[in-house]
């Protein structure tokens, strides 16, 4: 059990193709990197101690002929809580066709997905590798033909997801810019994304079984359901377009603390279950307020994966389609655990196995507090 307490599986790529040769700029979150050199502490290392393992995934090759590693250079993006590296091939033997391979992750997730974009003569291409996608061929000379555009003498100092506003292109056969354009609004594939990101996040799905744990009519689980997925929509929304920016390493120890004190809270609820004289209207009554700020802290969290992929781009269609995912994805887990939680209160022991599943949440919870401290 990891101190973040949960794989991304999605990483992110900029390639720039110019006379020089090519440049890749690889960024993915930091704690991905245990997977390709787990420690006995499961702390990740600085940036640097991964480089050489980062650069034997990539290959770039042009004219058949592998072109050579010239520069290599690691940093971290505390803000997203990413490790950045940069990799600069030059390729000697010309570039009328560029191959580009990437093999890392593959062996740890089927799933596992790169988002790309190359950057080339004033255009780019939008693709992802994948499991089953992992060589990108891109025929230069013939690109640069039909476009009567030349290659850029040098490469940008920074990233261009960032710098550049260029038209897109999707195929690399064909200058479709009408459809990149589209594209770069609405970004379907984040739906999946969002699904994945939540169905990924232990932290996020025990928060929402705490939910659950405390017996309560349909209408007023739906309601608390409801204000969390309004607060993260929220917070999620102003991180990705950098209107609040909180660092994981405070966001991370509070998504913590949230399910500790939820399944603390449980217990309060549990214990007063047998009292005729309680009135569970008004009990219950301040705890959506609780929900909701707690999921102000949840949303933020949901951020640093879509501002880590999005890099600027079509930033509100990705937006709408990642929370729409995350959403989805909250339904499922909720309805999937529904009817076992509405049968465990049904139990004459229903009680008491709630009042442990409380507690052991809170458990893992602190755990997790300790790991992120």
């Amino acid at each position: 059990m990891t101190a973040s307490a949960h794989l991304s599986g999605f990483t992110d790529t900029s390639i720039q193709i110019a006379e020089p040769g090519v440049k890749v700029i690889y960024t993915l979150p930091s704690d991905n990197l245990l997977e390709l050199d787990p420690n006995v502490d499961m702390r990740v290392a600085p940036p640097e101690d991964y480089t050489t393992q980062v650069a034997a995934g990539w290959f770039v090759a042009a004219g058949k002929r592998a072109c050579f590693l010239q520069d290599r250079k690691a940093k971290s993006l505390p803000e997203i809580d990413s490790y950045q590296y940069t990799l600069t091939y030059q390729c000697p033997q010309g570039m009328e066709a560029v191959s580009i391979r990437y093999e890392l992750f593959n062996e740890q997730w089927r799933g596992h997905q790169n988002y790309v974009r190359v950057f080339m003569a004033d255009n780019r291409m939008r693709m992802r590798f994948t499991f089953d996608r992992q060589k990108l061929d891109l025929p230069v000379a013939q690109l640069l033909r039909e476009w009567g555009a030349r290659l850029t003498p040098d490469f940008l100092a920074m990233d261009p997801h960032r710098r550049l506003d260029v038209e897109g292109w999707e195929n690399p056969l064909a200058n479709d810019q009408e459809t990149a354009a589209q594209s770069g609004v609405i970004d379907p594939a984040f739906l999946w994304v969002g699904m994945e990101h939540i169905w990924q996040g232990a932290d996020h799905i025990l928060f929402l079984l705490c939910l659950l744990l405390a017996p309560a009519s349909l209408g007023r689980i739906l309601l608390w359901a409801t204000s969390f997925t309004l607060a993260h929509s929220i917070t999620l929304a102003l991180s990705a377009f950098d209107v609040i920016s909180i660092p994981p390493s405070v966001t991370e120890p509070l998504i913590a603390l949230t399910i500790v004190f939820l399944g603390l809270e449980n217990l309060y609820y549990l214990a007063r279950q047998n009292r005729a004289d309680v009135d569970w209207g008004k009990v219950y009554r301040n705890r959506w307020w609780v929900i909701f700020c707690f999921g102000l802290i949840h949303g933020v969290g949901f951020s640093y994966l879509l501002r880590e992929l999005s890099s600027g781009e079509g930033v509100w269609g990705r937006l709408l389609m990642f929370n729409l995912g995350v959403e989805i994805g909250q339904v499922a887990i909720i309805a999937l655990l529904l009817i076992p939680a509405y049968a465990m209160f049904k139990w004459r022991h229903g009680l008491k196995l709630g009042g442990v599943s409380s507690l052991l949440t809170s458990l893992v919870g602190l755990i997790w507090l300790a790991q992120r401290i």
